[in-house]
C-alpha cells in the first residue's frame, strides 16, 4: 500500500470507528462484533503510528466511549474512567509484562490480580458516609450520564455501605445482564412485539439508560464492582489492588469471586487459560480477562498514555463473532423431514475454528432478522455449538441482495414440502420415500432410547443403504449373516452381535416402539404417554383429531361464550367506536378483554388464534368457543396430534408397521385393565419412581403397568413421590427415599399390588 492510500485508508478508518463508537457506547445498537472493532482500531494504532501527522485531537484512538447524551444531566468524572490496552495471544501479554519491568528497571517478577472482563456498562457510584448518592456511565471517560435512579434498582448493589468511613468513596463496577435473563428478556420482548436485543451487552446498557426507572427495574441487572476512583476519608487505604478489593467487598460491595492473584505472566497465563475453558458454563458473557499491576505504589510509578494505563491490559479471548458474506442458503432434511435453512459463508475465523456454514434456525427467524443473500452478516459461534447468522448489516446491504425463499419441493426427494399454520418449521411429505429422512429415521430406530439395537452404527446404516439391502426399519430384521460379512469392518463376531441385538430388540414396549417409529414431535415421553393412553396400535390408530383437540376454548364458560357471542354481533360498543372489520386478531383480543366481563386474556389470546378476523368470530355460536371436558393426552397440543392423525392415515406408514409386527416385535399388552364407570383408575393421585434392577418385569413395563391404572412415574425422588419401586442394586434414589421416609416397594409387593388393583 503507498503512503497516499495508507493516509486514505487512517481517514477511512477513523469515519468508521467514530460511527461505530457512538453505535456501541450511545445507541447501545452495534453494527459489527467487538472482535472486528478491535482490528480495526489496532490498523488505525499502526498508521497514525507511521504518519504521526494523522492524529488529530478527536481521533478514536484518543478517545474513551463516547459523548453523553443531553436527555441526561451531566457528571463530571473528577478522575477520569479510562480505557485498556489489549493483548491477543500469550507473545504480546508477555510484551506487556517486559515492558513493565523495563519502566520499572526490575528483573524481579511482578505480581498481577486477574479480573474476568465483563462484557456491560462502565459505571462509576459515589458513596458519602456510606450512603449511595450518584451513579454515572463513563461517557466519554471525563464526562458521563447521571443515571442515579436506575442504579439504585440493581438487585445485589447495597444503597448503605457497612462500616464505612466518613467521607467520599468512588467505585467503579460493571453493570451486566446474564446469560438466562438475557435469553428472558428477548423473548417478552418478542411476544411484546418491541426491540429484541442482540446480546447481553446491550441490553444491559440500553436497560440502565432509560428515562423510566421502572422499566429498569423489571430487569435483573446485576453489578461488580472492579476498582476505585477519588477516595477522600479520614482512613488509611489499602496498599494493593487485591487488598482494595477486599475492602470494599467487606463493605458489602459486590466484588467477582472468579478474580485472583497471579504471581508473574507465567502464572497469569495460566489463570487466562482455565477462564477461557470455563467460558461457556459461566451465567455471564466474558470477552477476555484483565490484568493489573497488584501493588499500588506500582501503579503510580507507571502511569498513564493518552487513553489508558499502563499497569493494565485486557488480554481478549478468541473472537465468537466475525463478520462474513452470506453467499448462499442451503436447505437440509432432517428425520423428521423439517427443512432447516443452512448459511453458506464466505469462510471466517471465529470462536477458534474455520467456518463457512452457518444455522439460520427457521424462515421465522429469516424474517426477523432481516437476513438476505449476498448480506455481510455477523456470524457467532461460542463453545461447541453449532454457528449461526445473529443478523445482518443492513447498512452495507449490496444492491443485487436477494430475499431467502422456501422451496416448494424437498430439495432431496422432490416431494411437496408443507407448512402448518402457526408453525415455524416447514416439512417434507416424502416420509420414508425420501432418502434424507430414511437415514436418519434409520438411525433414529435403532437407537439406545428406542429399539436400542447395539452395533448398526451410522457407517454400517448407510453401507446397507447404498448397498439397497435396508429400505424399511422392517428391513433389518430380513438380515442375513453373509450380508453382514459383506460389509466393511464387520467380522465374524461384529455380525453375531448385530443379529443378537436385532433379535432381543423384538422384545420391547409399546412407548419404545411409538417412539422408535420416528412419528413427528413425539418424543419418549410423550410416547409412553400415548401407550399408556391408548394401549394399543389399533386404539391409536383409530383416533381422530377431533379426539385428541379439546372442544372449544379453555378458560371460557357457559356465561362468557355467550357474552363474547352477544360482544362481537354488534350489541357491545367500544367506548371510542363500534368494533369493525378493520380490527387485527390483536386489536379484538384486547378489544374483548375490556368489553367481556370474566374473559381473561390468555382466553381472549386462544381464541383469536381460532378465530382471527370478526367475520370468522360472528360464524360461530357460543357452543363451539365454551370450553368442554376432553380425553386428551396430556402434553399433546393441536400440532403434535395432527402429525400423529397425519402418520398413522398414511398407507405406507401402517403397512410398516405391520411388516414390523410380523418380524416379531411385540410388547405386553397393557389395555387389559378395565376403566371403572366413573372414569377413575385404581391408582390416580400417585406418584412412583422405579430404580434397580428386577427380575420379572422390565422397568418399561412395570411404568406401563403403573400409568395404565392411573399412577404418573417419574424419574426422580421427592417429598410428592407416594412410593419408590426398588429392585436390587438400588442406588442414590433409594438413599434419597429413605431420608424422606418414604415406602418402599420391592418386586414382590408390586406384583401383589398390581394383582389388586
Amino acid at each position: 500500500m503507498s503512503a497516499a492510500d495508507k493516509k486514505t485508508r487512517a481517514l477511512e478508518l477513523q469515519e468508521k470507528l467514530t460511527r461505530y463508537n457512538r453505535q456501541y457506547h450511545i445507541d447501545d445498537n452495534p453494527e459489527i462484533p467487538d472482535a472486528e472493532y478491535d482490528q480495526f482500531f489496532r490498523e488505525l494504532q499502526h498508521l497514525e503510528a507511521e504518519f504521526p501527522e494523522l492524529q488529530t485531537a478527536d481521533s478514536p484512538t484518543l478517545k474513551v466511549g463516547a459523548a453523553p447524551l443531553d436527555r441526561f444531566e451531566k457528571v463530571d468524572h473528577r478522575m477520569p474512567m479510562l480505557s485498556l490496552g489489549n493483548a491477543f495471544g500469550e507473545d504480546e501479554l508477555k510484551d506487556f509484562d517486559k515492558r513493565l519491568k523495563d519502566r520499572l528497571k526490575t528483573s524481579a517478577a511482578i505480581e498481577y490480580v486477574a479480573e474476568p472482563k465483563l462484557d456491560g456498562l462502565a459505571v462509576s457510584l459515589v458513596y458519602i458516609d456510606g450512603l449511595f448518592t450518584q451513579g454515572a456511565t463513563r461517557g466519554d471517560g471525563s464526562t458521563g450520564e447521571d443515571i442515579t435512579p436506575n442504579l439504585r434498582t440493581l438487585r445485589n448493589l447495597p444503597l448503605q455501605l457497612s462500616g464505612a468511613p466518613r467521607g467520599r468513596i468512588e467505585v467503579r463496577g460493571e453493570v451486566f445482564l446474564d446469560k438466562k435473563s438475557f435469553a428472558r428478556l428477548n423473548r417478552e420482548q418478542e411476544k411484546n412485539n418491541a426491540k429484541v436485543f442482540v446480546n447481553p451487552r446491550n441490553a444491559a446498557a440500553g436497560s440502565l439508560r432509560l428515562l423510566d426507572s421502572t422499566i429498569t427495574a423489571s430487569r435483573p441487572l446485576r453489578i461488580y464492582i472492579y476498582s476505585i476512583g477519588l477516595v477522600e476519608v479520614d482512613a488509611e487505604l489499602p496498599s494493593s489492588h487485591w487488598d482494595t478489593l477486599k475492602w470494599l467487598s467487606d463493605m458489602g460491595l459486590p466484588i467477582n469471586d472468579a478474580s485472583a492473584r497471579c504471581g508473574d505472566v507465567e502464572t497469569s497465563q495460566a489463570y487466562y487459560e482455565k477462564i477461557l475453558r470455563q467460558r461457556d458454563a459461566l451465567d455471564y458473557e466474558i470477552d477476555g480477562v484483565v490484568f493489573k499491576v497488584n501493588r499500588l505504589d506500582l501503579q503510580a510509578e507507571l502511569g498513564f498514555v493518552s487513553r489508558a494505563p499502563r499497569w493494565a491490559i485486557a488480554y481478549k479471548f478468541p473472537a465468537q463473532e466475525m463478520t462474513t458474506r452470506l453467499l448462499a442458503v442451503d436447505f437440509q432434511v432432517g428425520r423428521t423431514g423439517a427443512l432447516t435453512p443452512v448459511a453458506r459463508l464466505e469462510p471466517v475465523f471465529v470462536g477458534g475454528a474455520m467456518v463457512s456454514n452457518a444455522t439460520l434456525h427457521n424462515m421465522d427467524e429469516i424474517e426477523r432478522k432481516g437476513i438476505m443473500i449476498g448480506d455481510n452478516v455477523i456470524v457467532r459461534r461460542a463453545g461447541d455449538v453449532i454457528p449461526e447468522v445473529v443478523s445482518a448489516i443492513e447498512s452495507a446491504r449490496p444492491a443485487d441482495a436477494r430475499l431467502i425463499a422456501m422451496p416448494e419441493q424437498c430439495p432431496v426427494c422432490g416431494s411437496a414440502v408443507e407448512r402448518l399454520s402457526g408453525v415455524a418449521v416447514a416439512k417434507c411429505t416424502g416420509g420414508f420415500n425420501c432418502a434424507a429422512q430414511r437415514r436418519e429415521a434409520l438411525k433414529h430406530f435403532v437407537s439406545r432410547k428406542a429399539m436400542n439395537i447395539d452395533g448398526l452404527g451410522e457407517k454400517i446404516i448407510d453401507q446397507l443403504l447404498e448397498r439397497k439391502l435396508v429400505t424399511w426399519p422392517s428391513d433389518l430384521y430380513s438380515l442375513t449373516r453373509e450380508q453382514l460379512l459383506d460389509l466393511d469392518l464387520v467380522k465374524d463376531k461384529k455380525a453375531d452381535n448385530v443379529l443378537q441385538a436385532l433379535e432381543d430388540s423384538k422384545q420391547t414396549s409399546l412407548g419404545r416402539f411409538l417412539f422408535a417409529l420416528g412419528i413427528p414431535e413425539v418424543g419418549e415421553t410423550t410416547a409412553e404417554q400415548l401407550a399408556t393412553h391408548f394401549g394399543s396400535i389399533d386404539n391409536l390408530h383409530e383416533a381422530t383429531l377431533d379426539y385428541f383437540i379439546p372442544k372449544g376454548i379453555s378458560g371460557i364458560g357457559n356465561v362468557t361464550a355467550q357474552a363474547i357471542i352477544e360482544a362481537v354481533g354488534g350489541s357491545t360498543v367500544d367506548k371510542a367506536r363500534e368494533l369493525t372489520t378493520d380490527y387485527t386478531a390483536e386489536q379484538i383480543s384486547e378489544w374483548l378483554v375490556q368489553n367481556v366481563s370474566g374473559l381473561k386474556a390468555v382466553a381472549a389470546r386462544k381464541l383469536v388464534a381460532r378465530y382471527p378476523t370478526l367475520e370468522s368470530l360472528r360464524q360461530v355460536d357460543a357452543n363451539a368457543i365454551r370450553s368442554q371436558p376432553s380425553p386428551t393426552v396430556e402434553g399433546v397440543g393441536e400440532i403434535m396430534a395432527a402429525h400423529i392423525v397425519n402418520f398413522f392415515s398414511s398407507h405406507d406408514n401402517l403397512q410398516e408397521i405391520d411388516r414390523l409386527i410380523k418380524a416379531g416385535i411385540s410388547w405386553p399388552d397393557i389395555a387389559s385393565v378395565e376403566e371403572p364407570e366413573d372414569g377413575t383408575k385404581p391408582l390416580d393421585g400417585n406418584t412412583y419412581v422405579i430404580t434397580g434392577k428386577f427380575s420379572g418385569l422390565s422397568r418399561d413395563e412395570i411404568s406401563a403397568a403403573l400409568q395404565s391404572r392411573g399412577a404418573r412415574v417419574t424419574g426422580s425422588v421427592s417429598k410428592n413421590t407416594t412410593a419408590l419401586v426398588c429392585g436390587e442394586a438400588a442406588g442414590s434414589k433409594l438413599t434419597k427415599a429413605n431420608a424422606l421416609g418414604l415406602t418402599i416397594i420391592d418386586e414382590a409387593e408390586l406384583e401383589k399390588m398390581l394383582s389388586e388393583n
